[in-house]
């Protein structure tokens, strides 16, 4: 090996080492999931996407730097009952659909490398050593004679190549990736909000189910005491046999819709510990606060929160800026290409006779200008331009369309709101009505055809009463994701 060759392996040692380094500090930053992200108070610049009003809790906007993510919040104490909050707590941090969109949002981490690394030099190193051994022989009359000839080679190249001008790629790209990732910040608050919707679903239904179990369960133990009072009065033959027939009917229909209602409470408990990710022991308890509170709303300001805060809509935003930033890269790609290169290249080889050893630098620069390609550029540009247009239009619309929604659902929650407090007022009057019923019929002044008349009165009452207050939380929740955040606070 000629003598040179040494150092070579020396420099190409230590530059694989640093880049070794290298690789091994950008893996540890990208694969490092379990240090506290910074709080969002900390952060030098508000996020755009931020909400004027913070969402539950430090979930808003969940904030993703280099060096990892989020805390998973520990559940909470399943010793007292639930609330609606912490179920939610729970949701963000065991939900496995937010937990692919916070891993979306991590992988833009790659593009912003990406987009950086072209402003950056690339750098390239080659090494490579040959050994050659040659014989040859030569046949005389009577007699042979043999020669050898061995040599080494090597060479070894070391260079940088930077992008003086390449067509705007380095500023468009990196906007793209700003931008990229600030569309999945918004999937993420997108995703945020419909894990709460799903989980205040899933919440009031199981407090619904509870109230209508409850109900029956009430209905069960009057109708068993309305069949041992009919009994008592056939004895004395103040009734016939058949209004005891009909109170056992009666009995054994509320009785099957109490199991009913028993299994629909179970399979919305089960629901819910699905949509809070698991974890709910079976025992679980929840705080009641299925009620309903009169709405106060702002209709045109929640129309233009929804506007500047609805994700779906900042997501189609930002993918318009995106085309429109492919599409001046691709009017720029007329333009042509300049490329600055500066290396350093050795190469020796050692022959017996005439060893020889060559180094040089070199620094150039390299101009590429594509002058015509059939149209590709032109058709590409196009279809992006349509692209973008076809974005355009689509936000257009889902504006118009945000808007509406956020008013028919304001109108929406008023008329739930007047409903609910229709059916309490008709439910108070089917209980006074069936309780004076009962009193005739123990007075024997009333038979039990109106008896029971009153009592299905009273029981469609009391299920349209507790069915209309979660027809207004669903209705509350579906409001609050299209303006983008929480509108609980907005009761009185």
């Amino acid at each position: 090996m000629w003598p040179g060759s040494s150092v070579a392996v020396r420099r190409m040692a230590w530059w694989m080492a640093v880049a070794l380094v290298c690789l091994v500090g950008l893996s540890r930053a990208e694969d490092s999931t379990q240090e506290e992200s910074l709080p969002l108070e900390s952060m030098p610049h508000p996020l755009l996407l931020e909400s004027s009003v913070p969402f539950y809790h430090d979930y808003n906007l969940a904030f993703f730097h280099l060096l990892g993510s989020k805390k998973t919040k520990a559940a909470p104490s399943q010793s007292q009952a639930l609330t609606l909050s912490e179920c939610i707590d729970q949701a963000l941090g065991g939900s496995q659909d937010y937990k692919i969109a916070q891993e979306n949002l991590r992988a833009a981490f790659g593009d912003m490398a990406l987009a950086w690394g072209l402003f950056t030099p690339a750098m390239f190193t080659t090494y490579g050593i040959n050994q050659n051994r040659q014989t040859n022989t030569l046949n005389f009359p009577g007699q042979s004679l043999r020669s050898t000839r061995m040599s080494d080679a090597s060479s070894s190249t070391m260079g940088l190549s930077y992008n003086v001008f390449n067509q705007a790629q380095m500023y468009f790209g990196m906007r793209n990736a700003y931008f990229l990732r600030r569309e999945r910040r918004s999937d993420l608050r997108g995703m945020e909000l419909q894990v709460a919707d799903n989980v205040r679903a899933a919440y009031f239904d199981v407090l619904r189910q509870q109230h209508l179990t409850h109900a029956s369960d009430e209905q069960v133990g009057q109708l068993k005491e309305q069949l041992r009072q009919t009994e008592a009065r056939l004895k004395v033959g103040e009734v016939t046999k058949l209004d005891v027939l009909q109170a056992r009917i009666d009995l054994q229909n509320e009785q099957l819709l109490y199991l009913q209602y028993k299994n629909l409470l179970a399979a919305a408990r089960e629901n819910l510990n699905l949509a809070v990710g698991g974890g709910l022991d079976s025992a679980f308890t929840l705080v009641d606060e299925f009620r309903v509170e009169e709405p106060v709303l702002e209709v045109e300001s929640l129309v233009e929160e929804a506007i500047q805060h609805n994700p779906t809509l900042l997501s189609l935003e930002l993918q318009y800026r995106q085309q429109r930033n492919n599409l001046w890269m691709g009017r720029l790609a007329y333009l042509p290409t300049v490329k600055a290169t500066v290396g350093y290249s050795r190469s020796a080889d050692g022959f017996l006779m005439h060893p020889r050893d060559q180094s040089g630098a070199t620094l150039g620069m390299l101009i590429n200008w594509s002058i015509l390609d059939g149209f590709a550029r032109f058709r590409e540009n196009r279809y992006t331009q349509a692209d973008a247009n076809n974005l355009r239009f689509q936000i257009e619309k889902t504006r118009l369309e945000v808007a509406r929604d956020v008013r028919l659902g304001c109108l929406e929650l008023e008329r739930l709101y007047e409903q609910n407090l229709t059916l309490a007022e008709s439910r108070d009057l089917a209980a006074q009505s069936l309780e004076l019923e009962r009193r005739s019929y123990t007075l024997g002044s009333a038979n039990m055809v109106e008896v029971r008349k009153a009592q299905a009165d009273y029981i469609q009452a009391e299920v349209n009463y507790i069915n209309s207050i979660y027809d207004y939380h669903t209705a509350l929740s579906a409001l609050g994701r299209n303006v983008g955040r929480d509108l609980s606070n907005y009761g009185n």
